[in-house]
């Protein structure tokens, strides 16, 4: 499957915009399209060209680049216009790690600008290329060696259980992520005293001598006035690390920082939090004496009063100068547009039943034409039906959702039901369910074997509080959506779609704490499960983590779990109630997944499974990402999910002697959970 990749890195614009970027005069732009190779197990990218005023004409493609990826990361991204006839990006080939690279789109030259030793994630660079500033991944090292470990003992002062199995005894040191290259000159490290936000690139100011970067505070280090704040839906979740007695590892707040590259000085632009669940805009004004932010909080040393409320509580446009750091509310109108806007658009055009295909627009959307038919081979595949449906849980809360139908649906079948819980984007295409997130996610795949796949996309309304206020936010949230899988199934059910004693159940990064809790406290039955890299909000994920999480501790009551607040845990953590899971679980850990402790979050419920004697396997990929990138990655979660599900829903088994390792041991299991529920159905008749 081709797709396409967002090159739309800090425009503010419509998401599914942001897939073209033209050069500044608007006579050209480029795209990448990327796709897998399983193959090689390598991900291929292409770096095409197309002249805007030949777009409307069915125009080839000229293809400047290819390059491979057998990484995490793609081979080519971040890519923009310093002229208009030279586009940088980040680039790499297998084996190779991730450097800023010039292309000339004439001539094909290709100008390697970087050699850093670890892989760079972000970059800037200004129109003449002769300053880069870029954020690198810190370098994997242990901070003491063996020798000295046996000479001196380790000081242990990281309490990520983790980190200290890595190596990494003490936290890890800052100033080490970001660089500035000048012409002439070796690349230097500019210390930060923050953590660097990987997912946002620096913004050079146009004269090269500022930059914008956002930071993450240590928990330890966050100002204690900011707890004044309201954040919204996220209140309650923001509110709660200031609660905690664990100074390590950061919570949601950032904030933009000032980086005066001359000085080599690196301060906040304002003494106030970015907006928690907000992606800012960002804009230097053409003379680089001011910039220019969407949605922040203002400082709060004000003396007036209702002024101060204010600030507390809502976000604001403003020009702020530098290096004063003087600031001022003003009307988005105001500004600076950048780049020439071009008055052709380039947009993705698709919907849930409807392959993507790009198309250009003149300015206005009035006269439009198909640029590219990303996958033309799909037009000789029958996909099924994907219908939008609402439920009510049994709290009386309503959710959305998709039902994936298969390509043979008929109504008079009862088919068997797997409920894929983290989300359902129905405005756009997609084979795995919401985007291509691939871990665990097989939703056409599954519909096409026979299955009904539910992706639930989440409430109506998002601000519910708890019914009886005696409950966490976090903790009301995880009830609800364990309400919210049972109202589905009574919903479809009522609906004669399913055959509810078939009924599978995947939870992905956050939902494996809900659908955890389902697997042990629900009454509803499920007939098989899958837990993909993600948190299960668990005892023994808190402590290896190094306690004081205060997600993990409103997920369960709102205590710690010591004295009283063990009662609560004991209750609200599924690996408490281990003994209640009567369900086949596969459990998926991801080694540089999400946090790079996915192997110990899934840990509590292997073992206890294990020593219960109850059904479970454990599939570990140790390097792949929490969001699965690599083939050989994706087809093992991704068919992995399609032969389970096919397994205990089903009972069929696929044929293919390369999996006969694989249904041996699902068939020991299968022995081993037909015992298990003999013996839970002779206790209960006793």
């Amino acid at each position: 499957m081709t797709l396409m990749t967002d090159l739309d890195l800090n425009q503010g614009s419509d998401w599914r915009a942001g897939y073209a970027r033209f050069s500044p005069n608007g006579s050209r732009f480029v795209i990448v399209l990327k796709k897998g190779n399983l193959e090689q197990n390598v991900n291929e990218f292409s770096l095409l060209l197309y002249h805007t005023p030949d777009a409307f004409h069915s125009p080839r493609p000229d293809v400047l680049l290819t390059m491979s990826s057998s990484s995490n990361r793609p081979a080519i991204a971040n890519a923009r216009w310093i002229t208009n006839g030279t586009v940088a990006f980040l680039g790499e080939n297998p084996g190779e790690l991730p450097q800023i690279y010039t292309l000339d789109v004439v001539t094909k030259h290709l100008n390697k600008l970087t050699n850093h030793p670890d892989p760079i994630v972000q970059y800037d660079i200004n129109t003449s290329a002769n300053t880069i500033i870029y954020i690198a991944d810190p370098p994997r090292t242990k901070r003491m060696d063996g020798q000295q470990v046996q000479r001196t003992g380790a000081v242990i002062t990281e309490p990520s259980l983790y980190s200290v199995l890595r190596g990494d005894y003490s936290p890890e040191p800052f100033g080490e992520q970001l660089f500035l290259q000048e012409p002439g000159h070796s690349p230097i490290g500019l210390p930060v005293g923050q953590v660097i936000a990987p997912f946002r690139p620096p913004l050079l100011s146009p004269d090269g001598r500022y930059a914008l970067i956002d930071g993450e505070l240590r928990l330890r280090n966050l100002p204690r006035l900011w707890a004044d704040y309201y954040y919204g839906k996220h209140d309650d979740y923001v509110h709660s690390f200031f609660k905690s007695a664990n100074g390590t590892g950061t919570g949601p707040f950032a904030q933009h920082l000032l980086i005066d590259i001359q000085k080599r000085s690196v301060i906040p632009l304002l003494d106030a939090p970015m907006r928690v669940g907000e992606s800012p805009r960002e804009v230097w004004a053409s003379d680089s004496k001011s910039v220019f932010v969407t949605a922040t909080y203002l400082p709060l040393n004000v003396p007036d009063l209702a002024e101060r409320k204010a600030r507390e509580r809502n976000g604001y446009d403003v020009q702020v100068k530098v290096p004063s750091r003087q600031y001022r509310e003003v009307p988005r109108e105001e500004f600076p547009r950048g780049a020439v806007h071009p008055s052709t658009q380039v947009k993705i055009e698709d919907d849930i039943n409807t392959r993507s295909k790009v198309y250009v627009y003149e300015a206005g959307l009035k006269t439009k034409a198909m640029l590219l038919d990303l996958n033309p081979q799909f037009e000789d595949l029958d996909f099924g039906n994907v219908e939008t449906i609402r439920w009510m849980t049994s709290g009386g809360q309503e959710y959305v959702g998709g039902i994936y139908l298969p390509p043979n649906y008929t109504p008079e079948r009862l088919y068997p039901l797997v409920i894929q819980t983290h989300g359902y984007h129905p405005d756009a295409f997609t084979m795995d369910g919401i985007g291509e997130w691939s871990s665990g996610y097989a939703a056409r795949f599954l519909a096409a074997k026979g299955f009904v796949v539910l992706q639930s996309g989440g409430p109506t309304k998002r601000d519910v509080a708890p019914s009886d206020g005696r409950q966490t936010s976090t903790q009301a949230q995880k009830h609800t959506e364990v309400a919210a899988y049972e109202g589905v199934i009574d919903y479809l059910d009522r609906r004669h779609l399913i055959d509810r004693r078939r009924v599978g159940i995947m939870g992905f990064s956050r939902t494996v704490c809900y659908v955890g809790y389902a697997l042990t406290h629900s009454e509803y039955n499920f007939a098989a499960a899958i837990l993909v890299d993600g948190i299960d909000c668990g005892y023994f994920q808190y402590l290896t983590e190094g306690g004081g999480n205060p997600d993990e501790e409103n997920l369960n009551g709102g205590s710690p779990p010591w004295g009283a607040g063990l009662t609560t845990w004991m209750e609200e953590a599924p690996g408490f109630s281990l003994d209640k899971v009567h369900t086949p679980v596969r459990l998926e850990a991801h080694g540089k997944g999400y946090g790079d402790e996915s192997l110990l979050e899934q840990w509590e419920w292997f073992s206890g499974l294990r020593t219960l004697g109850k059904a479970v396997d454990f599939i570990l990929l140790p390097d792949a990402d929490h969001l699965l990138v690599r083939p050989w990655d994706r087809m093992v979660s991704q068919q992995g999910a399609v032969d389970w599900f096919s397994f205990w829903l089903k009972g069929e088994e696929d044929p293919d002697p390369a999996k006969a390792d694989q249904y041996a041991r699902w068939r020991e299991l299968r022995n081993l959970h037909q015992g298990q529920a003999a013996v839970d159905t002779a206790a209960a008749r006793n």
